[in-house]
C-alpha cells in the first residue's frame, strides 16, 4: 500500500490532535500560513504545537516544499492567539 507524502510539520501538528476528523491537510496547514486573525480553536492549537513541538528543520523543510516564505511562517506564529 503506498500512501500519499506528508510532510513532518503536518505529521507533528496531527499527531498531537487526537480526533482524527480535526487533523489538518497540507492545504488546511498552507492556508493557516495566509491567515492573520479569526483563528479556530483547532488552528490555534495546531500553531501552538508548532510553536512548542515542531523543529526549525521542520519549518524550513515546510517553507522550501510549499513555497511559503519562511519569514511568513515565523511572523504567524509569533502572533498572539489568546
Amino acid at each position: 500500500m503506498q500512501s500519499k507524502f506528508q510532510p513532518m510539520l503536518l505529521l507533528t501538528v496531527n499527531n498531537s490532535i487526537g480526533n482524527k476528523k480535526n487533523h489538518l491537510t497540507v492545504e488546511s496547514l498552507c492556508q493557516l500560513f495566509s491567515k492573520s486573525s479569526n483563528y479556530t480553536n483547532v488552528e490555534k492549537y495546531a500553531l501552538d504545537t508548532i510553536k512548542t513541538e515542531a523543529t526549525s528543520q521542520e519549518l524550513s523543510w515546510f517553507s522550501k516544499d510549499y513555497h511559503i516564505p519562511l519569514s511568513k511562517l515565523k511572523h504567524v506564529l509569533s502572533t498572539d492567539l489568546y
